[in-house]
């Protein structure tokens, strides 16, 4: 039997880096086990594409890859018929709403939030419509869902499907004490951030508010950071970066330590280590945390997650199972919380872990498998 085709468009895709082009490079190859897939990607995008996948590589810039993925999809539609266009982001919804109607095929959209929300007029005037457009709407959690109806998406058009993640071997759950002896963390308790310097993501409000009363209760904390260093915030947010760097420099290296961006293995090294992992998202306007993968992969080290349920944390982070959702904006019951994990309160590893095998990327892939379902919805006319 002839398998339907399926046309990918999205810029995030390996080489890029990030959660967004790992989800892509996961989706890829699990549509590609099921339905001939052609990738209209970045450049690079063929090296890490799977190879019975037809990879077309395009500028990664923002507007010189959505110049040339219209260009390349309308010359492949007249070339060879698709039973489906797929965008990776609403970044990619005009093209792919074009092209899904040059070739008569059903449209589908991942959406991750803040490609709904980013607070700019031409954006919203043009690129928000466009997914409006597709025939299904994929959000990444409840609130990238709840945001989607509210842009106008009809409810029914909108599907859910968190993102998937990797998941370590159970021996990661044991080998937390080697690890933290290896990194030379083993009489401190850890507090581990995962994430950009920006805004929204609350790392400076932390340090100012729930900071001194974490290292009252417990001395020997330490806080480690991974991810972007201040001085790429500064680009970004120069009044925010000011004040992130002058709420580090008040605890000094001694209870605050940046690893600025990390391999992967060192990354699960810092997961395992960890006694918790702090998540205290801030509400930004046109900006917002889609889902929170960093959560999960805490989880699949045993390691629980304490966050502010703001944005679609709440899908990621279970209370009481995969750790703690605090009431938004209370610094001293989010410290309260740090603290209970660091003495040994629930939840457990082998609790955090259930949890984050629910988002194994096997998981993942047989959810999207069934969100396709191509022979069983034909293109609306």
């Amino acid at each position: 039997m002839t398998r339907p085709s399926i046309l990918v468009v999205t810029r995030n895709y390996p080489p890029l880096t990030g959660g967004m082009e790992r989800l892509m490079q996961h989706t890829v190859e699990t549509l590609a086990s099921q339905f001939d897939v052609t990738l209209i990607g970045p450049s690079g995008c063929s090296k890490n594409a799977p190879k019975n996948v037809k990879a077309i590589e395009c500028p990664p810039a923002p507007f010189p890859f959505l110049t040339r993925a219209l260009i390349k999809g309308w010359q492949s539609a007249r070339k060879e018929s698709f039973d489906m266009v797929l965008g990776g982001s609403g970044l990619v919804a005009p093209v792919t709403a074009i092209l899904s109607s040059i070739a008569k095929a059903r449209s589908m959209i991942f959406v991750h939030g803040l490609d709904l929300v980013v607070d700019n007029w031409a954006y919203q005037r043009f690129f928000v419509p466009s997914i409006r457009r597709h025939d299904r709407v994929i959000a990444n959690s409840r609130n990238t869902r709840s945001i989607a109806i509210d842009k106008g998406c009809r409810s029914g058009q909108v599907d859910i499907l968190n993102p998937g993640s990797t998941i370590p071997p159970e021996s990661v759950l044991h080998d937390a004490a080697a690890i933290r002896a290896r990194l030379g963390f083993e009489n401190n308790k850890i507090i581990l951030f995962v994430g950009r310097m920006v805004r929204r993501k609350g790392l400076a409000e932390f340090l100012e508010r729930s900071w001194p009363r974490i290292t009252a209760a417990q001395p020997g904390a330490l806080l480690l950071v991974v991810g972007d260093s201040p001085d790429d915030a500064l680009v970004q947010d120069p009044k925010g970066a000011r004040r992130l760097v002058e709420a580090i420099e008040r605890f000094g290296n001694n209870s605050v330590r940046f690893l600025g961006s990390v391999e992967d293995d060192v990354l699960w090294d810092c997961y395992a280590a960890a006694d918790t992992l702090v998540f205290p998202l801030i509400p930004v306007k046109g900006d917002v945390e889609g889902f929170g993968m960093v959560a999960i992969e805490a989880a699949a080290c045993g390691t629980p997650t304490v966050a502010f349920p703001v944005g679609g944390v709440v899908d990621a982070v279970a209370d009481g199972l995969s750790g703690s959702l605090v009431p938004e904006g209370d610094y001293g019951a989010f410290a309260d919380a740090v603290v209970s994990i660091c003495e040994g309160g629930p939840p457990s590893a082998s609790d955090c872990r259930s949890h984050a095998l629910r988002f194994s990327w096997d998981v993942h892939g047989q959810k999207l498998l069934a969100a396709m379902d191509l022979a069983a919805a034909p293109p609306e006319q």
